[in-house]
């Protein structure tokens, strides 16, 4: 009989171990955009701007780029908020938020690690990569630009790196 009430006791103490083990579970993973999303979401100083392989940092002084929302879970994609502050060459390819030109993008597919692809409300499309604390954004820009008309100095491929 004791052998019978130990054999019980260690089965309902095992039984019990594995009903709490599996109680709760892990908690559901943000969806790749809100964690992107926050990865974002801060104000970006400039490091460097390229054009087609040429410096053009200087025309970028004291630039920021900073990237704002609230994640919808019903609207992953966006659209979110973004502005650019400090000073911008003319023409520029990027919209002055100065003169109420910031705007809007949204998720152009689901981010993949710390990179993906976002679209600007004005329709370009800008790649984006995080590493070590580093933003990077590189995308074509075609059109007279932001305040100006000169094409040549603002179409081609941009570079931006920001901290």
């Amino acid at each position: 009989m004791k052998l019978f009430t130990r054999t019980l006791s260690l089965l309902l103490i095992a039984s019990l171990t594995l009903f709490f083990a599996n109680c709760g579970g892990d908690d559901p993973k943000a969806a790749p955009e809100e964690e992107q999303l926050d990865k974002l979401s801060q104000t970006w100083d400039i490091v460097s701007a390229d054009l087609d392989g040429t410096d053009r940092t200087a025309d970028f002084a004291n630039f920021d780029l900073i990237i704002s929302g609230s994640f919808d879970s019903d609207n992953p994609e966006g659209p979110y908020d973004y502005d650019v502050t400090g000073s911008r060459p003319t023409p520029s390819p990027w919209p002055d938020a100065a003169n109420g030109n910031g705007g809007t993008w949204t998720f152009a597919a689901t981010p993949d690690g710390d990179s993906g692809l976002i679209v600007r409300d004005d329709g370009i499309g800008m790649g984006y990569e995080i590493v070590g604390g580093q933003l990077t954004v590189t995308f074509n820009f075609t059109g007279a630009g932001y305040a100006g008309a000169r094409t040549a100095q603002v179409e081609g491929d941009w570079t931006f790196v920001f901290n």
